[in-house]
């Protein structure tokens, strides 16, 4: 199979070279091009900083001991996102849902119910309820339903993106995802009945076409 072009390809050769000179800086530069995006699918897979924090650091460390073994089967960037988004899932489900804060998972749908450009405080607070609502009913879902809304509708992967980084055939990326939202309805549904989620973002919470 022919290997993919990567732009990341000379720091990661750079990186299978410890003893070198060059070693440490082209760590140091894959670890700044991709540590705020790393922290922000651990953060919204976790829901809580600190524990972003350290599945930030663990997921590195982890590419760190695994990069000899990358073959270039798939883009750096996917194959690292797949390392974050396996840790993030298995820190959640070691200290339990208790330390997870709420989901941010869909920042515009406060904004996207509301129509007046210019709101006012009341428009203001029920925006808040609104997207905090969503929030606390996307925290409820099982990590992998969580994970599959987060890089679809926060990080905007494509189908086939979400396909390469978390492993799954397109038909399952799809199942999933109408999962997903069948499942985060029926929370809403239950916890939420006030809440119409059609109408707070009816792009993002639609189905999966």
């Amino acid at each position: 199979m022919e290997l993919l072009r990567d732009p990341d390809a000379s720091l990661i050769a750079a990186c299978r070279l410890p003893n070198s000179d060059g070693f440490e800086r082209a760590f140091e530069q894959l670890f700044e091009k991709y540590r705020e995006r790393v922290y922000a699918i651990a953060y919204r897979v976790t829901g809580n900083a600190g524990d972003a924090l350290d599945v930030t650091q663990e997921s590195f460390a982890l590419v760190f001991r695994k990069l000899e073994g990358f073959r270039g089967g798939s883009l750096f960037s996917t194959w690292l996102f797949r390392i974050v988004v396996n840790c993030s899932i298995d820190f959640r489900r070691r200290v339990g849902v208790s330390r997870s804060g709420a989901l941010t998972v869909v920042d515009d749908l406060a904004a996207a119910s509301v129509v007046d450009e210019a709101p006012g405080p009341r428009d203001r607070a029920a925006a808040s309820e609104l997207s905090g609502q969503v929030q606390q009913a996307i925290g409820e879902l099982s990590p992998k339903l969580r994970v599959i809304l987060a890089l679809r509708y926060l990080e905007d992967m494509s189908y086939e993106e979400l396909a390469a980084t978390l492993g799954l055939s397109l038909g399952t990326v799809k199942s999933r995802l109408a999962r997903a939202h069948l499942a985060l309805e029926t929370v809403v549904r239950n916890r939420f009945p006030q809440l119409d989620l059609s109408a707070a973002a009816p792009d993002s919470m639609g189905g999966v076409g």
